[in-house]
C-alpha cells in the first residue's frame, strides 16, 4: 500500500491538535476541582471572619477579643462587605477605600458584589440576619486563568515546533529536488548535444525530408527543458516581452503532439504585455496542457483562453477529461501529490511556484467536474 505523505501529515496535525485539546480539558478539569475547593475554603473563611466581626461588636468584655480580631486580621486577600439586613455596612476588608467620599465608594462596591451574586447569610442573635457579599481573592482570579494561559503556551510552542519542523523539511526537501534537477541536467546535456550534431548532420544531407525538421524542434525543446533544470534554485530573470508570443509559440509546439483524437481551440487575445520568463511561462503552459491531454484519456477537447483583465491577464486551461474529485482538489499543488502511478508529483507544485513567486501570479484550479473537465486560470500582472 502506498504511504500518502500528504494524508499522513494531516494525521500528525489532528494527532497535535488532540493533544493539546486532551491537555486543556484535563488542566481545566483539574483546575476547576482545585477552584472549587479553593472557594469553598474561602467562603468558611468568610464566615468566620463575619462572626468574629459580630464578636467584637457583640462582646461584652475583652476577654476574647485578641482571637477575633486575629481572625479578622488574618483575611487578607478576600474582598468582603458585611451589611445588616437594611443594607447598612458593618464592616469591610481588603477593598481600597478612598480618603474622599469613602462611603459612596463603599456603596458603589456594594451594588458591583450584589451584582456578582456571591452572598452569605449569617444568622446570629434574636433571629437577625446579617449578609456578606464578597468577591473570590486575587489568588483565585489568577487561578482560574492559568489554565488558558498554559495552553496558551503550549499552543504557541507547538506552533513554533511545527513551523521550525516544516521549513527545516522544505528546505532539505527543496535541496534534494534542486540536486536531483541539475544532476538530470548535466546527465541529459551530453547525449543531447550528439542529438543536435546528428540531426543538423540529417538535414544537411537529406534537405527535402520534412521529418528532420520535426526533430530539430524536439531536440531544441529538450535543450530548452535541461537549462530550466539546470536553473531550478537560482532566481529566474524576468524580461518585458510580448505574453502573446510565448503562449502562442507554446501552442505551436504542443498542438501537433497531442493525438489525432483531441479537439485543440484557442482563442489569444493580441498584444499581451507581461514582465515575464518566457522559457518558465511556457513549460507552466506545457505541464497544464500535458495534465489535460492525460485527464482525456486520448479522446476530447482542449481549450486555451487567455485575455486581459482590467490590470491583470487571466490564462484559462480547460479540459472535457474526467475530472478531479473534490477530495483531493486542495492537494493537487502540494508537492510530492500525484494521482498518477508514474508520477512524480512536481508538476503543478512547480508551476505555483513559478507563477506566484517568481512572477507575482497566481494559479488555480477554479473549476472540475467528474467526467465533464476541469478549467485552471493562471493569473499575471499586465505591463499597460
Amino acid at each position: 500500500m502506498k504511504w500518502d505523505v500528504y494524508k499522513g501529515k494531516q494525521w500528525w496535525k489532528a494527532a497535535l491538535i488532540a493533544f493539546g485539546v486532551v491537555i486543556g480539558i484535563v488542566s481545566l478539569f483539574y483546575t476547576e476541582t482545585f477552584l472549587k475547593e479553593l472557594r469553598a475554603e474561602e467562603e468558611r473563611k468568610i464566615v468566620l471572619w463575619a462572626k468574629a466581626v459580630e464578636a467584637v461588636f457583640l462582646s461584652e468584655d475583652d476577654s476574647n477579643l485578641a482571637f477575633y480580631s486575629q481572625i479578622i486580621q488574618d483575611n487578607k486577600t478576600i474582598p468582603v462587605i458585611l451589611v445588616n439586613d437594611t443594607d447598612e455596612i458593618i464592616a469591610h476588608r481588603n477593598l481600597d477605600v478612598p480618603e474622599s467620599n469613602p462611603e459612596r465608594y463603599l456603596k458603589r462596591k456594594l451594588e458591583e458584589f450584589k451584582e456578582s451574586g456571591q452572598v452569605l447569610e449569617n444568622p446570629y442573635l434574636d433571629g437577625k440576619t446579617n449578609y456578606l457579599y464578597y468577591k473570590g481573592s486575587s489568588l483565585l482570579s489568577k487561578l482560574r486563568l492559568y489554565p488558558l494561559l498554559l495552553l496558551g503556551v503550549i499552543s504557541i510552542y507547538m506552533l513554533i515546533s511545527y513551523m521550525a519542523f516544516s521549513n527545516a523539511r522544505r528546505s532539505e526537501q527543496n535541496k534534494v529536488w534542486t540536486g536531483m534537477a541539475k544532476e538530470t541536467a548535466h546527465q541529459i546535456g551530453t547525449p543531447l548535444s550528439a542529438m543536435l550534431g546528428w540531426v543538423a548532420y540529417l538535414k544537411d544531407k537529406y534537405p527535402q525530408e520534412e521529418a528532420f525538421g520535426e526533430m530539430e524542434r524536439d531536440v531544441n525543446r529538450l535543450t530548452a527543458i535541461t537549462e530550466r533544470f539546470s536553473k531550478i534554485g537560482s532566481q529566474p530573470e524576468l524580461t518585458h516581452t510580448a505574453l502573446t508570443n510565448t503562449i502562442e509559440n507554446s501552442l505551436d509546439y504542443l498542438v501537433n503532439r497531442l493525438g489525432k483524437n483531441v479537439t485543440f481551440t484557442s482563442n489569444i487575445a493580441s498584444d499581451l504585455q507581461a514582465q515575464h520568463n518566457p522559457q518558465l511561462i511556457s513549460w507552466v503552459l506545457e505541464n497544464l496542457i500535458t495534465n489535460a491531454t492525460d485527464a482525456l484519456e486520448g479522446k476530447g477537447e482542449i481549450e486555451v483562453e487567455a485575455r486581459l483583465n482590467g490590470t491583470d491577464i487571466f490564462i484559462f486551461v480547460k479540459d472535457s477529461g474526467k475530472g478531479i474529485p473534490s477530495n483531493i482538489q486542495r492537494s493537487i499543488f502540494k508537492p510530492g501529490y500525484s494521482t498518477k502511478s508514474r508520477g512524480w508529483g512536481l508538476g503543478l507544485s512547480l508551476a505555483k511556484r513559478i507563477v506566484d513567486e517568481y512572477h507575482n501570479g497566481s494559479i488555480s484550479l477554479v473549476d472540475s467536474q467528474l467526467n465533464q473537465g476541469s478549467t485552471f486560470k493562471i493569473t499575471l500582472p499586465s505591463i499597460l
